[in-house]
């Protein structure tokens, strides 16, 4: 079974999909190549998809037939690939955007077995994870004031389908009139990384309207551009990460919890790395 082309749903990289696809057939068959293929593919050139992956051509819409042919992917996929290629490749960000949004609908089409379908509902949308901390501490019950409390706010249709979500999840727990946190906790593991890259992007988005909107006070943000060795790079990831465990320490023990609210910490390039000669 080709378990990379099973799984292409769940790529928003397909240089990565295609990187994959050939270690995994490799593996399946010993006359597997890079030459193999492109003969197979009817490439002139026995490196050019090895040039691709590496990120030194882009596909066109010719390439994209051809691979499509050549994989073989289904009429579904092929689509799904297409749109993938335009949303790595395209340069104009309104391009990028209709890419991902047909991205999005290719995915919503699908049902996978292998993703326990509550555990997917709770990574689909970026309020239910702020719902369940809100309502743990000291939520009124009234689902128009959970809805203005979210922030951005969302709708009071929005709060019950979290609340009534985050119930059958066992995450919470109702006694008397208040809401509790269950010890039990979810496993990302099962869950596709399409939806977990989803939720991820939505808090980016949060986060820039923050920024924007915020005042100075109420939120904080930091940008520093940097030159430095991949050994410096390794460091200032391990004191984030320390910087995070303590945090999140702080956060438990807190007695008087007054707001939720989103930490990120982000730390990547912005070029390439340097070859030495």
């Amino acid at each position: 079974m080709n378990d990379v082309v099973e799984h292409l749903y769940d790529y928003d990289d397909f240089r990565k999909f295609l990187e994959d696809y050939f270690e995994e057939q490799k593996k399946l068959r010993a006359i597997f190549s890079h030459r193999f293929f492109a003969k197979k593919a009817g490439f002139s050139s026995s490196s050019y998809c090895l040039n691709v992956i590496r990120g030194r051509f882009n596909l066109t819409p010719k390439s994209i037939e051809k691979l499509a042919k050549a994989i073989p992917l289904s009429d579904l996929q092929k689509s799904y690939f297409e749109c993938l290629v335009k949303y790595n490749q395209s340069q104009n960000i309104e391009d990028r955007e209709t890419a991902w949004d047909k991205l999005l609908n290719i995915r919503r089409q699908l049902e996978f077995t292998h993703v326990p379908n509550l555990q997917s509902e709770y990574f689909s949308k970026w309020y239910i994870p702020v719902v369940k901390e809100i309502v743990t501490n000291n939520w009124n019950g009234d689902y128009k004031t959970l809805a203005k409390t979210v922030e951005p706010n969302i709708s009071s249709e929005e709060a019950r389908y979290a609340v009534d979500l985050l119930l059958r999840l066992k995450l919470i727990y109702k006694k008397g009139n208040k809401y509790k946190a269950t010890s039990n906790l979810l496993d990302a593991k099962e869950v596709s990384p399409f939806y977990l890259r989803k939720i991820r992007r939505e808090y980016m988005q949060n986060a820039i309207l923050a920024i924007e909107s915020k005042a100075k006070e109420e939120r904080f943000a930091a940008f520093t551009t940097l030159a430095m060795s991949e050994k410096s790079y390794n460091y200032a990831i391990k004191v984030l990460e320390e910087a995070r465990r303590k945090i999140i320490a702080k956060a438990a023990s807190d007695l008087k919890v007054e707001r939720v609210y989103e930490m990120m910490i982000a730390a990547f390039p912005m070029s390439k790395k340097e070859v030495e000669s």
